[in-house]
């Protein structure tokens, strides 16, 4: 019995273990700067630019008149003050000079009733502003918070547009001041002036091949399905990161939110100018600016795909999901930085898909990511069954010996009451086990080593920038199943979101993984089928119970867990269930043969 209760405490330890690692080896890769990448597509301002023609014709539409014309008196009072405007050429100095006639701006706005507009955050209804006013100023709006003026978020984006640019053409230099802008005016006067001159909106037809846009797609105001310009043509693509980015000169380090806190700082420096729509309310306090922190932070922190080999772009992100960020390189320095296994186990699992994943497709367009999956998980689970071949011989010889132990429950019925009974059945079983060379605290020690093993791969593959980008039959890798399965808009039955694909692919990796489950014991029940029937114990029932309950519970485990998973892990289950099956088939073989060469 004292071997029953090791093996109990030891099976308890086992698991605090695991729980201690499943904690300590899934830290966040992601860097402060990978962060701010990721941040700005959820959060792009409220102003929209477009060509000096679009401008002109907002200017005399039936709808858009009255919007321009009032922005344009509250940009005129801005100027008086030294204040950005909201309305007009993009590209101004401080002293007013126009740097580029080519890109305008203007905030989209409704009336609050007919003919009155005011410069309020909850009337502004550009679409790329939807997801942020209907998640962040709602929800701050009802948690009670005072809110910035509407003028607030155009100067924000005043200064996000500017500073990117500056980041765009001179990426070198550190934005380390609210001045930056005109900072490298006056260094780099001449040739950062010609070329912010050349700058265009990015709707315009023809735009050449080395152009330099503004915005991230050729719509103005995209709202579904969108065309986007690549981050090497369009500033706010590529450098628009800066709102949420940062450069601690003293500490050489890259607070994220810093930028946003710098430039927050300067206009509320500016209060007390006397401009109408920037007094000391509609600039956020420290309350404010912590929760909008908060909210942008934990929309970010659900993210762990930061976890690449080379720096380069990643991902699905922002209100339309389309949107790919620059997420910088990961050395095993720096996993090793992050923990123990991190760098041990997470990081060299990452490093062989990656590897392989760009070998099979440089562009990560999907298929290349699923050929490295699949044969990274085919090396992962080959080394363990060297560690836990034993083991896994030995749970088959116990499914062998099912007739054996059903004879000792019959020999002591009573033993789940009997004290005397159970400890006699716990030695005979004892005994059972060794006579056929079984060793049940191996399975213990194996646990031990493969836990940590399987928790690390799992966080190596989740924290791959590269399963986070690319498609596989139109079902993009880095998305929930669960998400794909009910994103049925645009043509759902031509598959044109991967609802198909991802259906297919949980219903396999469900079967596969309920079939490797309840495999071992249909093969039992098989070599079992010509022993006598006996009348089973209370002992034996209450076993069978347990055991069912525990396949069971592990089943719905899988179906809900699998439901909720990325699709590329839902892959990575697919195979490990295909593994072992095969692996439970070869195990049985070669007992088989092992019986007939013993007879």
């Amino acid at each position: 019995m004292k071997q029953f209760k090791h093996k109990k405490l030891l099976s308890f330890g086992a698991i605090g273990l695991g729980v201690l690692l499943l904690t300590s080896c899934t830290a966040n890769f992601c860097s402060p700067v990978d962060m701010s990448s990721m941040a700005y597509p959820f959060d792009q301002g409220v102003t929209v630019y477009v060509t000096k023609a679009e401008y002109e014709a907002l200017k005399t539409g039936e709808e858009t008149k009255a919007i321009i014309e009032k922005e344009e008196a509250f940009s005129a009072e801005a100027q008086l003050f030294g204040l950005p405007a909201l309305a007009g050429p993009a590209f101004v100095d401080d002293d007013g000079n126009v740097l580029n006639d080519n890109v305008y701006k203007y905030i989209p706005i409704a009336p609050v009733k007919e003919g009155e507009y005011k410069l309020s955050p909850t009337y502004a209804n550009a679409n790329k502003t939807t997801g942020f006013f209907k998640d962040f100023i709602t929800a701050a709006n009802n948690a009670g918070f005072v809110l910035p003026s509407l003028y607030y978020y155009a100067a924000m984006d005043d200064y996000v547009l500017k500073n990117a640019a500056a980041k765009y053409f001179l990426p070198d230099v550190e934005i380390v001041s609210a001045t930056h802008f005109e900072t490298c005016l006056s260094k780099n006067s001449s040739e950062f002036k010609d070329k912010l001159a050349t700058v265009v909106v990015g709707s315009e037809a023809n735009l050449g091949e080395n152009y330099v846009a503004v915005n991230p797609y050729t719509q103005v105001d995209p709202k579904e399905n969108p065309t986007e310009i690549s981050s090497d043509h369009s500033i706010l693509r590529k450098a628009g990161w800066v709102k949420f980015g940062g450069y601690d000169a003293e500490k050489n380090a890259r607070p994220f939110l810093g930028n946003y806190k710098l430039w927050n700082d300067a206009l509320r420096a500016k209060t007390y100018l006397g401009y109408s729509e920037l007094g000391i309310f509609d600039v956020p306090g420290a309350d404010y600016l912590t929760y909008y922190s908060n909210q942008i932070s934990a929309k970010v922190n659900t993210v762990r795909s930061c976890i690449a080999t080379r720096t380069g772009e990643f991902g699905h992100y922002g209100t339309l999901a389309d949107w790919r960020v620059s997420i910088e390189q990961k050395d095993w320095g720096y996993a090793w930085g992050k923990g123990f296994l991190e760098g041990l186990l997470v990081y060299p699992v990452t490093w062989m898909l990656d590897t392989m994943a760009y070998g099979f497709d440089p562009a990560l367009t999907g298929a290349g990511q699923i050929w490295a999956l699949v044969i990274v998980t085919l090396i992962v689970r080959g080394l363990l069954l060297l560690v836990s071949f034993r083991t896994t011989m030995d749970n088959q010889k116990m499914q062998a010996l099912q007739p054996e132990l059903a004879k000792l429950q019959q020999k002591y019925p009573n033993a789940n009451t009997n004290q005397a009974e159970k400890q006699a059945l716990g030695q005979a079983q004892m005994k059972l086990y060794k006579l056929h060379g079984i060793k049940p605290f191996r399975q213990i020690i194996v646990m031990i080593v493969q836990f940590p093993v399987f928790i690390c791969v799992w966080a190596g593959l989740q924290g791959s920038a590269a399963l986070s980008t690319g498609e596989f039959i139109n079902m993009r890798l880095s998305d929930n199943i669960n998400t794909i399965l009910f994103n049925t808009k645009g043509t759902w039955y031509a598959n044109t979101t991967g609802w198909w694909t991802a259906l297919v692919l949980f219903i396999l990796m469900a079967a596969t993984q309920i079939f490797a489950m309840v495999l071992p014991r249909i093969l039992a029940k098989k070599m079992t089928k010509n022993v006598a029937k006996m009348s089973k114990s209370a002992t034996a029932n209450q076993q069978n119970n347990t055991m069912k309950f525990v396949s069971y519970g592990l089943i719905i485990f899988t179906i809900v867990m699998g439901f909720f998973l990325p699709s590329a892990m839902g892959i990575y289950w697919l195979i490990g269930g295909l593994i072992s099956i095969v692996q439970t088939v070869i195990t049985q073989i070669i007992m088989a043969k092992g019986k007939k060469g013993r007879k």
